[in-house]
Formats: structure tokens, sequence, C-alpha cells
């Protein structure tokens, strides 16, 4: 059984990966929608994903998160 910030995390990589594919960045809001989980929480998660280079992040008005490739 996963805990609930991996199960997250997982859940966040996937939809993020999904929305690279078409070429597309994604907000933090975006994501925490998709994934259903508090903004805040979702926040810290896309932190270390970040941290970890299993994703980019973006900021400024064209910023947001897409897979790294």
């Amino acid at each position: 059984m996963f805990s609930k910030a991996c199960e997250y995390g997982i859940r966040a990589s996937i939809f993020i990966a999904e929305q690279s594919l078409v070429d597309r960045k994604v907000s933090l809001k975006d994501v925490a929608e998709a994934i259903e989980s508090p903004s805040a929480y979702t926040s810290k998660i896309l932190q270390r994903l970040s941290k970890s280079n299993i994703i980019n992040s973006d900021k400024g008005p064209t910023g947001g998160f897409q897979w790294t490739k």
C-alpha cells in the first residue's frame, strides 16, 4: 500500500506526462483538480518531483509543469 503522498505523486506524474504528449504545460491548479488533491499538498509533491528531475517547472505567465524530456 502506498502513502497518500506517493499515490498523489504517481497520479500527478501520469497526468503531467499525458498533457506533455500533446505539448501542453499544466498549472498547479490543473494538476490538483485532476488528481483530486489539495493545492498546497500538491505543490509540495510537485516541488519534490521537480527537484528529482522527473518533471520540469517553468515560472511566469507561460510557465507550468511538463514531463522532463
